[in-house]
């Protein structure tokens, strides 16, 4: 009896422990304290699940005497994914990849670190599913059908969040608009076509934020965006795009160094907000399949925007393929805050 108390709550101290640092390292990544930590969030929600169902796992594999559960195998387990664990972290903190080394648009050190966090979710999930496997069938599972069940278990996460995506709550507050002066328009940077020309994507985001201006909706536009090698940054582009538009260029305010939209919301926090006394808001404009996730981040770094969705409409096969890779980049930042 002692010995099974002693390995519920050796691993479950250490899966707990695990759990912690997971959280502390999301909050690590956005360079926020964890005193911003909330346990309402989705993503830490979703991390407390999976944890909780391990150690549950664990719980009943000793109640109903699942001998051939080999507690050692638990054990190493438990190594492994601190392992993983340990070694996802490091990666956000040592640059291992060339500056200039980019794929989809994405630094290559940015790729490398959310592979790395991948991996260890999935053998999150194989350890998940090889533990409750055993605790509900007779026969003790193959590797395939383990990693037949991860990909089954990775499918139904995408589809819920592309679901998540497709049908995000249009009404809510955060689409509802007021008139005033001392809103301020923060156009999401995207890409930029060859010859410094800005990409469909990026020049409908602006029509936009001019289409606000112009309303009264607000009186300052922000660009933000940074650049890939041999470029103008996002923001610069958009910039030029706008006084060909016959703005007033010293209602623009331009940000020329983040990359991804967790950088553009944070810069939002830090340099938007950050003691800020009007009682204005900030309008984010991106495209519809992008906000939900620009609303989740926003969440996470507890600052409240409203939202405004440009006019560029997608064929569905591109469509498509956006609302996916949205979802993939939704659910690590769920997961990691990445």
């Amino acid at each position: 009896m002692n010995s099974e108390k002693s390995y519920l709550l050796i691993n479950s101290a250490l899966l707990l422990l695990q759990l912690t640092f997971l959280f502390i390292i999301k909050y690590i990544n956005q360079e926020l304290s964890f005193n911003n930590f909330s346990l309402s969030k989705i993503g830490n929600i979703l991390n407390l699940l999976i944890y909780f169902g391990i150690i549950f796992g664990m719980y009943l594999s000793v109640k109903r005497k699942k001998n051939d559960i080999n507690r050692k195998s638990i054990f190493i387990y438990i190594i492994i994914t601190w392992c993983l664990l340990i070694i996802s972290f490091v990666s956000t903190k040592v640059k291992i990849i060339s500056d200039n080394f980019y794929i989809f648009n994405q630094p290559g050190d940015k790729i490398l670190t959310g592979i790395l966090f991948t991996v260890f979710l999935l053998s999150l999930f194989y350890f998940f599913i090889s533990l409750w496997y055993r605790i509900l069938s007779k026969n003790k599972p193959s590797f395939i059908k383990n990693m037949y069940s991860i990909v089954l278990m990775l499918i139904i996460f995408l589809v819920f969040i592309f679901i998540y995506i497709d049908n995000f709550n249009y009404s809510s507050d955060k689409w509802k608009l007021s008139r005033n002066e001392q809103n301020i328009v923060v156009v999401l940077g995207a890409a930029v076509w060859t010859g410094n020309i800005p990409s469909p994507t990026l020049s409908s985001r602006i029509d936009k934020a001019i289409d606000l201006f112009k309303k009264g909706f607000a009186k300052t536009i922000v660009l933000t965006g940074g650049k890939a090698p041999g470029e103008m940054s996002e923001s610069e582009v958009a910039y030029e795009y706008a006084k060909i538009k016959g703005i007033d260029t010293s209602r623009i305010i331009i940000e020329r160094f983040t990359s991804s939209t967790t950088e553009q919301i944070d810069w939002i926090k830090n340099n938007l907000l950050a003691n800020r006394k009007s009682e204005g808001k900030i309008i984010i404009v991106s495209d519809g399949y992008h906000l939900p996730r620009v609303i989740e981040i926003s969440n996470f770094f507890n600052i409240d925007v409203k939202v405004a969705e440009s006019d560029h409409k997608l064929n569905f096969k591109d469509k498509l393929y956006t609302e996916i890779r949205e979802s993939i980049a939704l659910f690590l930042f769920w997961n990691f805050a990445l």
